[in-house]
């Protein structure tokens, strides 16, 4: 009997894995990065999951970086200092939220990354 219980839970965990098709998914690079932002409205609070890559070729020279997101069409934005790339050159922050959801599939993001005196920003529309 735990056998026939256990596939059903199997499928039903992995349903509740995959990216939720309402959620709102923004993409952009830039000559060093790129960064993908993912927005999910749940129980009528917008989280805001933020991927940043870096793809120049100096990876073991970045200890710490700063970002600043901001939404052009809506005046919202958040932002990191001293962050850190895993050994990947990848950071992924998932904390961040607002109470009020406001995005919308037109909108348009300008991430502003400063590593080792270097600034590039990363403009990321919904694909």
């Amino acid at each position: 009997m735990k056998k026939l219980l256990v596939f059903p839970l199997l499928l039903l965990f992995l349903a509740a894995c995959q990216a939720d098709e309402n959620d709102l998914v923004f993409n952009g690079i830039s000559e060093n990065w790129s960064a993908q932002l993912t927005i999910t409205v749940i129980n009528g609070s917008e989280n805001n999951d933020l991927e940043l890559t870096y793809k120049g070729n100096d990876l073991g020279s970045i200890e710490s970086f700063n970002y600043y997101v901001e939404n052009t069409d809506r005046g919202t934005n958040f932002g990191g200092n001293n962050v850190s790339l895993n050994k990947s050159g990848i950071y992924t922050n998932d904390d961040m939220s607002s109470n009020s959801p406001t995005t919308t599939n037109e909108d348009t993001y300008i991430i502003s990354v400063d590593w080792n005196g270097n600034s590039e920003e990363i403009v990321i529309n919904k694909d």
